[in-house]
């Protein structure tokens, strides 16, 4: 089914390129691939030279985090511009993504360097991937059970608080407070005076 959606993608992909570009797309056209993790094994078999240049860079933060679903091809991104330390200018990068069933999307666009605070320096910065990557704290693998029991227990409820343990997030981070009786989500924010966002939600 992958392969599927991927021809289906890459050709579509491929005529609107030539039209917009008036010049065939090729794979050389592309400095980086990102794929929707971790579905980018399909591509390693096929190519494994052009993998290692065009996909690899990009794999860093889905192989250390895991499968996020829709984040996951924006923490490929995110590992292309920390590899190369923001030093993507000029630099074509195509996305494809991949979800339930057929649904597929592939795009490109050219990185330029952006005006600070959106140059791309100050965004590899800013993402500081590696400091996050090592912050990351390890449980025991029974507390990530419950944590995943809690979670499923509660999906699709309302009328629930969460508990305040703040303890191993962020300063800065939103997080969730209670979900109300007509499924109202509450957030705070770590280090935040006492203040709560609201937004609806279910």
């Amino acid at each position: 089914m992958l392969s599927l959606a991927l021809d289906s993608c890459y050709n579509v992909f491929c005529k609107k390129y030539e039209k917009l570009e008036g010049k065939q797309f090729s794979i050389y056209d592309a400095d980086y691939v990102v794929f929707h993790s971790p579905y980018n094994k399909a591509c390693q078999q096929v190519a494994k030279h052009l993998y290692d240049s065009k996909v690899q860079p990009t794999t860093l933060i889905p192989k250390q985090v895991g499968n996020m679903y829709t984040a996951s091809l924006y923490a490929a991104l995110a590992s292309v511009i920390h590899n190369k330390n923001g030093t993507l200018a000029g630099q074509r990068i195509v996305m494809f993504s991949y979800g339930s069933g057929l649904t597929s999307t592939m795009f490109s666009f050219k990185i330029n360097e952006g005006q600070h605070p959106f140059s791309l320096s100050n965004i590899a910065s800013i993402l500081d991937v590696s400091k996050k990557l090592e912050s990351r704290h390890v449980v025991a693998p029974e507390k990530f059970v419950a944590a995943l029991k809690l979670l499923e227990h509660r999906y699709g409820t309302k009328d629930f608080a969460m508990s305040q343990d703040t303890s191993l997030i962020a300063p800065g981070t939103y997080y969730l407070t209670q979900v109300d009786h007509i499924y109202r989500t509450f957030y705070a924010v770590k280090g935040a005076a006492p203040a709560t966002a609201v937004s609806n939600g279910h």
